[in-house]
Formats: structure tokens, sequence, C-alpha cells
């Protein structure tokens, strides 16, 4: 393995060795610093709202993310890549110091800073990955998207002990200011990796003009498609289990560690420990377990794993199986699932694998939290019935309809592959 990845930077040339580097420090660190503010985010909102309000902020997060991302669109060919990524980094930096400094005072900042932090990590990552496909050829940067899950992997578990071990140290509200220097660096080692690269303002028009056109013909591939809404059934299927075990555990959460910086400490832990089960499984356990069980029964394993899960959690509900429940799908979904995931788009037409997959990796997403909050929402204030309970019945719904569309999905994956 070693020699493998030894050859594989001795192919480029020094200006493109300087770019990677470059890029996988800038992951490494995007990565690091979302694993520090997610805990004490998280905490600190769970002490102003309560588990109650995580609902409602999904739901609100779909048009904000919207807007946000129109913006980005907008504005991204006019003031080029660089003037984007300097006022994006200037906006994370400005929202996080200020939480720090108001939040005892003004407690709905965090409101505001809770969904903003699920949406500057896909925009961090978005405008990497543009520089690398302006820059890497396809084979390349397959092989270096590797690398960049394993280098970002890394800087998610350093993230989660620094959290973890230095919350009630130096205080759940103190983390939000180490975002100045880690994207201060994150901001060194982009205009590097820029530098050194292919992109220019005129890759980026071409860019966000193609994306613009490709988003309405989408929708339509999709649903001509029946290998397409199976896949699409399968990601927001995922996306609502998540949802809901998400909720559940913050539900625990809140209850059994009351103290704000003790759950941050908890949290921040938890975190490092998802994130080295993850990143095991993409440098390692992955493809391993794919060869054993085979494609097929790889994806039914997930949502008859997680349907155990369920199924135990029903018979001992408790703070220790929640949290076993949401480490085990946020450790499948950042990587088994993630990688069988994308290996269901290989067989695609290529105006399938751009136009299609786009739609599908964002707006299902977005969409799925949005209708499981709903679905929270109505269960919590309108039935008045016991949430948990509910929750962990609608999961193990959710999860025969998902081994449902699998069945029926590879039905159709011998014919996709020979067309």
């Amino acid at each position: 393995m070693i020699k493998s990845v030894k050859n594989f930077f001795l192919e480029f040339e020094k200006t493109q060795k300087v770019f990677i580097l470059s890029v996988l420090a800038s992951v490494f660190f995007i990565s690091c610093d979302y694993a520090i503010i997610r805990p004490a985010s998280t905490s600190i909102f769970l002490s102003n709202f309560s588990s109650r309000a995580f609902p409602y902020c999904w739901i609100l997060s779909v048009p904000f993310n919207l807007l946000v991302v129109y913006l980005y669109n907008k504005f991204l060919p006019i003031i080029g890549c660089l003037k984007t990524f300097f006022v994006f980094v200037f906006s994370i930096i400005f929202v996080n110091t200020l939480t720090g400094l108001l939040v005892s005072r003004m407690p709905s900042i965090i409101f505001f800073q809770f969904i903003f932090k699920d949406l500057y990590i896909l925009l961090a990552f978005k405008q990497v990955w543009s520089m690398i496909h302006t820059t890497i050829n396809t084979h390349r940067a397959k092989l270096l998207y590797g690398f960049m899950f394993g280098i970002g992997g890394i800087g998610s578990v350093l993230g989660g002990m620094i959290s973890g071990f230095f919350a009630v140290q130096i205080k759940s509200t103190n983390l939000f200011f180490l975002s100045i220097p880690i994207y201060l660096l994150v901001f060194l080692f982009y205009l590097k990796a820029l530098k050194n690269s292919s992109a220019s303002k005129q890759d980026f028009i071409k860019l966000e003009s193609e994306k613009s056109s490709n988003s309405k013909k989408g929708f339509s591939l999709i649903k001509r498609s029946p290998y397409l809404i199976s896949i699409l059934l399968i990601v927001i299927s995922m996306q609502i289990a998540t949802a809901f075990i998400d909720y559940q555990f913050n539900v625990y959460l809140e209850k059994s560690i009351p103290n704000v910086d003790l759950r941050t400490s908890f949290t921040g832990k938890l975190t490092s420990v998802i994130n080295l089960i993850s990143t095991s499984f993409q440098f390692f356990g992955g493809f391993l377990l794919i060869n054993i069980l085979g494609f097929k029964k790889s994806h039914l394993s997930v949502p008859l794993f997680l349907a155990f899960n369920s199924i135990v959690f029903l018979l001992f509900p408790s703070f220790r199986m929640a949290t076993y429940s949401f480490t085990s799908i946020k450790a499948l979904d950042y990587s088994f699932f993630g990688i069988i995931r994308e290996m269901l788009y290989i067989p695609l037409k290529t105006d399938e694998k751009y136009k299609a997959k786009v739609i599908i990796d964002v707006f299902a997403y977005r969409s799925a939290k949005a209708f499981a909050s709903l679905f929270l929402i109505f269960i919590q204030d309108a039935t008045g019935l016991n949430v948990i309970i509910l929750i962990s019945i609608m999961s193990m719904l959710i999860y025969f309809i998902w081994t449902r569309v699998v069945t029926l999905m590879f039905k159709k994956h011998p014919e996709v592959l020979r067309n």
C-alpha cells in the first residue's frame, strides 16, 4: 500500500505535487474545525433550545441553504474563486467569533450558527473539489478522492479529541475562537493550491454555467430512470433514518448530561470515535467487506443491521443504546454506505453521473431531513405520543422499504450494466 501511494505521487509534476499536498492540508483543517465546532454548537443549542427545536432548525436550513448556494453560484463567476473563498472564510471566522463572544448574552445566535455550520462545511469541500476537477484528470482525481477522505478523517479525529479533552477546561464557548487560526491556515493552503492549479475565473464561469443547465435536466433524467429513482430512494431512506436517530440520541444526551461543557466533551470524544471507525473503513474495511459479502448483500446489510439496532433499542431503551445506534449509523454513513452508494453510479451514462448525481447528493440530503423534521414536529406537538418509541417504529418501516428498494433494484442492475 505504501508503495502504491509513493508511485501515485511520483506520477505528478512538481507543481501538481505542491497542489495535492496543499489540497490535502486544506481538507485536514476543514475537517478538524468542523469536529471542534459541531460538538460545541450542538451542546450549547441543546442548553438554550432543547432537542425539541432540532426539527424546526432542520426545516429552516433548507431555504437558507438554497439562498446561500444561489448567491454563491451567482457571484463566483463574477468575482472569481479566490475572492469568493476569502469572503467565505471571513464569514466563517466572523460568525463563529461572534457566537463565542455573544452566545452567553444573546443565546438566539446559536440557532443561526447551528444552521450555518452544516452549510459551510459543504461549501468548503465544494470549492476544494472545483479546483481538483480543473487541475487533475478524472482518473487521478478518483485516486485523490480516497486520500482526501482519509486525511479528512484524521483531521476529524484530531478535532474531536480537542473538543473532547479540552471543552471542560477552556469552556465550550471558547472553542469557537479556534476557527480563527484554523481557517486562516485553510485559506493559506487554498491560496497555495490555487497558485499551483489550472483553475481560473474562466474555468469557474464555464463550470457554473454548466451546473445551472444540468440542474434542470437532472430532474428529468431521474424521472425517466427507475434505476436512478432507486438510488434516490436509498439515499432518502438513509438520511431520514439518520435524522431520526440523531434526534433520538440528542433527546437522551440532553437528559443524561445537563452540563454544557461536559456534554461538549462527551460529544467531542464520540466524534473522534465515529471518525476513527469511518476512517478505518475508508482505508481498509469497506472494500474488504464488499468482497466478502458481494455488492447486493453489502447494500442489504446496511438496512438489516440498522433494523437490528432498532429492535435492540426497543427492547432496551437507554442512553447507552441511543449512543451506540447514533455511532453506528454515522460511521456507516461516512464510510461503508458512502462507498457502496458511490459504486451504484459506476454503470450510469456520463450525463446521469454528473447531472442526476448532483440532484440526488445535494437535493435529496436536505429534503429528506426536512421531511423527517415535519414528522417529528407532528408527533411531538400534535399527538402527545412517545416520540422515542415512535421513532424506532418508523425507522423499522423505513428499513423495510429500503430493503425492498434494494431487492427490486438489483433485478434491474444487470440490465443497467449491459446497457
